[in-house]
């Protein structure tokens, strides 16, 4: 396994994702609300902080395949289809999504603009293939039967109904593997081989990326666990509330359903005993993070929050260019920008002073989280 760099890399987009949670709590964030009483904490200890992070799987031939794949992709022909035109297995489609089960909607199955390859994915058989055929404009209702890996247990085995909006739809022509123009066009090698040495060097590094998210998440976990404070369940339901209004709650509203399908939904969050085990975890990490920055008088000049805009405009689900505008003119977004910057500080002020293990590291790097 290479050596990490010293100096983090900025925050993809795709690393946003992996990094949910770990993000601060979206009710913490919103501390211009005066409807909402935060308790106060004492600053959870720092000593002895000791994770271990469990060893990474290998990289496969399938992975190396697929991000092959996904390259071709990404330099493929594109025609966009019109609408009335079918559809067909290997398009780029846009969707939205509703998920229902015995005639209510199923949550956290809701999509909207979602941008997919029309082709099977093992956690849905059948979904995306149902929609071969069907024309762009046109609305689709995919019955499908939730596998025995389904997430939520209650929903295993049970046939649901996707109703699909087929929005847009690209037809892709790839271009031929070992063309010597698309491998020039890639920039990775001149031979086949050698652009699938720079896949695999490529997997490498997000995988040693994947394993300091997780070592993040695993020490916020530990000052989650070290945050001693009573949090009441109306501050839990009203982080749920926060998030599922910033998400389901946004695309429901915007289509227009009853508002009887959305409390319905609401309450299924609510109630769910994983999201309210989390929406705990970020409270927790959140009022512990923030006692530590105001016990230690962690600050940050403007010039260290403008270094940290890659990472925090994915966080705020904008652009680094928008943040920049927004600083300028937007006072509110200015000062949401400086709270989370500050948050992500006090995140590294943890991770310096965190002890961290890797399982199968080379003697001497067992502390990946020291600089």
């Amino acid at each position: 396994m290479p050596k990490k760099p010293d100096s983090r890399p900025a925050t993809s987009l795709a690393e946003a994702n992996m990094r949910r949670k770990v993000e601060q709590s979206t009710l913490v964030r919103a501390l211009s609300s005066e409807s909402v009483e935060l308790p106060k904490v004492k600053p959870p200890s720092l000593e002895g902080l000791e994770v271990t992070v469990p060893r990474a799987p290998d990289i496969t031939e399938q992975a190396l395949l697929e991000r092959f794949h996904e390259l071709r992709r990404e330099h493929a022909t594109r025609r966009q289809r019109a609408v009335g035109e079918p559809v067909a297995e290997g398009d780029l489609v846009v969707v939205d999504v509703l998920a229902f089960a015995f005639g209510k909607l199923i949550p956290f199955s809701i999509r909207s603009d979602f941008r997919t390859e029309l082709a099977p994915i093992p956690a849905l058989p059948g979904f995306l293939e149902g929609l071969v055929g069907h024309k762009v404009g046109e609305q689709v209702r995919v019955p499908v039967k939730l596998p025995a890996s389904y997430p939520a247990e209650w929903l295993r085995g049970v046939e649901a109904q996707f109703v699909v909006d087929l929005k847009q739809a690209w037809q892709l022509t790839l271009p031929e593997e070992e063309s010597p123009e698309f491998l020039a066009r890639l920039g990775r090698g001149k031979t086949l081989e050698e652009v699938m040495g720079s896949i695999a060097s490529e997997l490498e590094e997000e995988l040693i990326d994947s394993l300091w998210i997780e070592a993040e998440q695993r020490v916020l976990d530990e000052v989650a666990e070290r945050t001693q404070v009573e949090l009441p369940a109306s501050l839990i339901d009203e982080e749920i509330r926060r998030l599922w209004g910033r998400t389901e709650g946004r695309i429901l509203a915007l289509r227009g359903l009853p508002t009887a399908d959305q409390e319905a939904l609401l309450q299924s969050w609510l109630s769910d005993p994983g999201q309210r085990l989390e929406a705990e975890r970020r409270l927790r990490v959140s009022l512990g993070l923030g006692a530590l920055i105001e016990s230690q008088g962690l600050k940050l000049e403007e010039a260290q929050i403008h270094g940290l805009l890659e990472r925090v405009a994915p966080q705020l689900g904008m652009k680094r260019e928008e943040v920049l505008q927004a600083l300028k003119t937007d006072r509110a977004v200015a000062r949401t920008v400086a709270e989370t910057a500050l948050h992500l500080h006090a995140v590294e002020y943890v991770m310096e002073r965190a002890r961290i293990h890797f399982e199968g590291a080379e003697e001497g790097r067992a502390q990946l989280g020291k600089r």
